[in-house]
C-alpha cells in the first residue's frame, strides 16, 4: 500500500500534490524520447514509439506479427537500447535463430536438411553466430516461461530489468498468454492493461504488446479497431495500434483487393511490389494509414516498399480513367 493510499484511509492530506499551477514548471522544448521502427512512413505516422506508451500489434494467424517484433527488437538494440522479450509461445532457441538470420546476409545462411526428406531447416553460420552473440548476448533479456506467467510475476520481471539494466522496451507476445486466474475474464484482462499502462506512464518505456484479433464469422480480410480479442479497455488504452495484413491472403478478384490496391496507391504504393500491408488504426502520432512491406523469405524480415514516382502515378490514374471511363475520387497523399 502506497504513502497515498494509507493517508486516503486515515483521512489525512496526501503526500503528493494534486494540482500544479502552470508556473510551477518549466516550458521543456525538449523533443520527447522514442524508438524509431527504422520503417520511414511509419515513424512519420506514428511520430516513432514514444516512452510512456503502449503499442498495440493486431493482424490474422500468420500474418507476420513475431517477425515484425523480432524485427523490431533488433532495430531497438541498433539504437543502443537493451530490450526485454515476453515470448508466450515461441521457444527461446527459434526467437535466437530467428533474430540472428535477420541480422546476417545471405552468405552468413547455411541450410540444413534433415535426414533424407525434403524438409530444410536454416542457420546462421558458426562464425556469423559468434558475431552476433557478442553483439546481442547482454542487449536482450527473454522472460522464462517455466516461472509463473501472472502480469504480477511479469511486471516484476520487467521492473527488476528496468532498474538493473536500464531497460526502456518491451515486447510481451502475447497478450493471451499472460495467465488469467479470474472467471470474468474481460475484467481481468481490464486489470491487466491498466497495470502495463500504468508501468509504462510511470517508468516513462515503451511496451510493444500483440494482441490477437477475435474470431470473425464473417468474410473479412482488414481489422478494425473492434475486431481486437478481449476486454474494449485494451484498445482504450493504447497509444498506437497496428494491424498487420498480408496481401496474399485477398484474391485478386475480390471487391477488397481492388479498395486496398487504389488506397495503397493513394499513398503511393503499388500493391504488385508488396507482399505485406502495415495498417495505423489508431494513433495519437500524426496519423492513420498504410504502409507496404516487402518481405524477404530467406532472411526473414520485412524492408519498406519504394513509393512510385508521381509521374507514374499520374500515368495510372489515366489509365485508370481511361478503362473505366469515371472519375477516381481520390488523389495521392504526399507526406514526405
Amino acid at each position: 500500500m502506497t504513502e497515498d493510499e494509507k493517508a486516503k484511509i486515515l483521512g489525512k492530506k496526501p503526500t503528493a500534490e494534486l494540482f500544479y499551477r502552470l508556473d510551477d514548471y518549466k516550458y521543456s522544448n525538449t523533443p520527447k524520447s522514442r524508438i524509431l521502427s527504422g520503417i520511414r512512413e511509419l515513424d512519420y505516422d506514428i511520430k516513432g514509439f514514444e516512452m510512456g506508451c503502449i503499442t498495440i500489434w493486431t493482424g490474422f494467424t500468420n500474418a507476420g506479427k513475431t517477425t515484425i517484433m523480432t524485427m523490431l527488437a533488433k532495430k531497438t538494440i541498433d539504437q543502443g537500447e537493451r530490450i526485454f522479450f515476453f515470448n508466450g509461445e515461441q521457444t527461446k532457441e527459434d526467437f535466437k535463430n530467428n533474430l540472428y538470420i535477420q541480422a546476417s546476409t545471405t552468405r552468413d545462411l547455411e541450410i540444413k536438411q534433415f535426414r533424407s526428406s525434403c524438409v530444410f531447416d536454416t542457420f546462421v553460420r558458426e562464425e556469423k553466430a559468434v558475431e552476433l552473440e557478442k553483439k546481442y548476448g547482454d542487449k536482450i533479456y527473454i522472460y522464462n516461461n517455466e516461472v509463473s506467467k501472472d502480469i504480477n510475476t511479469l511486471l516484476f520481471a520487467m521492473e527488476e530489468l528496468r532498474k538493473t539494466q536500464k531497460i526502456n522496451v518491451f515486447f510481451l507476445d502475447n497478450f493471451m498468454q499472460i495467465d488469467m486466474k479470474n472467471d470474468n475474464v474481460f475484467q481481468e484482462q481490464t486489470e491487466i492493461m491498466e497495470k502495463l499502462r500504468t508501468f509504462a506512464v510511470n517508468k516513462k518505456v515503451h511496451i510493444h504488446l500483440v494482441a490477437h484479433p477475435r474470431k470473425i464469422e464473417r468474410v473479412q480480410t482488414r481489422l478494425t479497431l473492434y475486431d481486437i480479442a478481449g476486454s474494449s479497455n485494451i484498445v482504450n488504452k493504447a497509444y498506437n495500434i497496428i494491424s498487420i495484413l498480408r496481401v496474399d491472403t485477398i484474391k485478386k478478384e475480390d471487391k477488397e483487393y481492388k479498395k486496398l490496391e487504389e488506397e495503397l496507391l493513394k499513398e503511393g504504393y503499388d500493391i504488385n511490389n508488396t507482399s505485406t500491408v502495415l495498417e495505423v488504426l489508431k494513433t495519437k502520432g500524426e496519423r492513420c494509414g498504410l504502409v507496404a512491406l516487402k518481405y524477404d523469405k530467406s532472411l526473414k524480415t520485412y524492408t519498406e516498399v519504394p513509393k512510385i514516382t508521381s509521374e507514374e502515378y499520374e500515368k495510372r490514374i489515366h489509365t485508370a480513367k481511361t478503362s473505366e471511363k469515371e472519375e477516381i475520387p481520390w488523389k495521392m497523399n504526399y507526406t514526405n
